[in-house]
């Protein structure tokens, strides 16, 4: 129940009337004494992928990619707010005991407790999570869908699945293990007119290697656009591939305000950031007349929260980026539809979604899984063959060890050294995670692999 009365909720709206912030009215202070913060519970939970790519994005990240953790954040007023993030729990948030949750107003620092502090905020005013953020432009917003590197028909799969759900723009980290242009062709082929996909670049390539890549890529309507091509301090690079290249550049690392100011990009992302960061964010795009998006990875409470800022940033116009597609079921009562590329913003209290218990207490104590045995193979056309044995969840892991000069640094784990072409985003390859296990074959080159990578053919 909202615990703003009558004379409040009219005090509320002369002073949006006049233009003033709600936290300069003495409700503000009212509530913010009432209500405080006194618990918060964090639920490591394992929703299940959807059959159809459940294994590929298992192997390809391991378990913590699959774990989200939902956080049930408790107040003295018998209020409760929700957040979540992606992977295992966070900190255990213990600054936020004590305190009140309007205390948190624009805070840059911690995604999972904005979602919770902006969901109690509105829950205790009896207002949608926007009204707390500013006038709201839009009512729909723009989402995309996430997806891991494949093999060409897996990802034209993916585009058939997501484009039967209501998806218009699905991204994913392009990988030196498949060729970015048989992907292409393959997902063109699948895809129903008006679909497009964002490749990420992975920031870690120059002008002349990426390219001939991207000319590639602009034979093909689907390819819709490019986040950060090369690295980011080349902003002469930025400069030649707006000149050159149709496709749309976005930057994700790299300097907001440099690449706004300068006109480097046509758009920038926004990546995980605390609600204080992105209202800056999107300020910055306001000022410079560059559309933007965010990128928040989690399920529908993220989602929720996602869909409340980018409703009252007028620059947020491209296809805004979380993780609600990869899961098969979840942990709220409400489910937010994809409709023509774009969801509804819930309209409240709150985010305006509420957990259903039972889901979650169902989805936390779902047994972890173990990876069966696979090889990684690697072919090259028409050769060498690469086979080697990866365990996503090992510390450092990084299935993309044949990565390019740079991406190793940032990443950890620069790998053996094996033959082949030097790594890139279009060479002739194609990657499968081979699994005949009992095969006279695969229990041969198992064997083999024990000591490392394992090639065959020409080098």
């Amino acid at each position: 129940m909202a615990l703003v009365h009558r004379r409040g909720f009219l005090l509320q709206s002369g002073l949006a009337a006049a233009g003033l912030p709600f936290w300069s009215s003495p409700l503000f202070s009212q509530l913010a004494r009432k209500i405080k913060i006194t618990d918060i519970e964090a639920h490591e939970i394992l929703p299940p992928y959807h059959d159809y790519h459940a294994e590929w994005l298992f192997r390809y990240q391991g378990l913590n990619s699959r774990l989200r953790t939902v956080y049930i954040v408790k107040t003295d007023a018998g209020i409760e707010g929700y957040g979540e993030n992606w992977g295992s729990p966070w900190s255990d948030f213990k600054d936020y005991l004590g305190t009140s949750p309007f205390d948190w107003i624009n805070d840059p620092g911690n995604l999972p407790m904005n979602m919770a502090v902006y969901d109690l905020m509105g829950k205790a005013l009896g207002l949608p999570a926007w009204k707390l953020i500013g006038p709201r432009v839009r009512s729909w917003v723009p989402i995309a869908a996430w997806t891991m590197s494949q093999p060409p028909r897996q990802m034209a799969e993916e585009v058939r699945q997501l484009s039967n759900r209501g998806y218009r723009w699905m991204k994913y980290h392009v990988d030196v293990l498949q060729n970015v242009v048989d992907q292409t062709a393959a997902m063109q082929e699948a895809a129903p007119r008006g679909f497009r996909v964002h490749y990420d670049f992975n920031e870690d390539s120059n002008f002349e290697a990426v390219y001939p890549v991207l000319k590639e890529l602009e034979r093909f309507p689907i390819a819709g656009r490019i986040e950060d091509p090369i690295r980011s301090i080349d902003q002469d690079g930025y400069r030649l591939l707006r000149e050159k290249c149709a496709i749309p550049i976005l930057i994700h690392h790299g300097p907001a305000d440099v690449f706004m100011r300068k006109g480097l990009s046509d758009g920038f992302m926004s990546s995980h950031a605390g609600i204080g960061s992105a209202r800056k964010l999107a300020a910055m795009a306001e000022s410079t007349n560059t559309p933007f998006l965010l990128q928040m990875a989690g399920g529908t409470i993220n989602q929720a929260f996602l869909a409340h800022q980018a409703s009252v940033f007028p620059m947020a116009t491209l296809a805004h980026i979380d993780l609600c597609n990869v899961w098969a079921e979840d942990v709220t009562v409400e489910a937010m539809p994809v409709v023509g590329g774009s969801v509804a913003v819930p309209p409240g209290p709150g985010l305006g979604v509420r957990i259903d218990r039972k889901k979650l207490d169902r989805l936390a104590r779902m047994p972890r899984p173990k990876q069966t045995r696979f090889l990684v193979r690697v072919r090259y056309r028409p050769g060498p063959h690469l086979y080697f044995r990866y365990d996503p969840d090992a510390e450092g892991a990084n299935i993309k060890f044949l990565s390019p000069p740079g991406f190793g640094r940032r990443y950890s784990g620069h790998g053996p050294h094996v033959p082949g072409p030097v790594p890139g985003y279009a060479n002739p390859v194609e990657t499968d995670f081979w699994d005949e296990v009992g095969t006279a074959e695969f229990e041969r080159m198992w064997k083999r692999t024990e000591a490392g990578p394992v090639w065959t053919g020409g080098a």
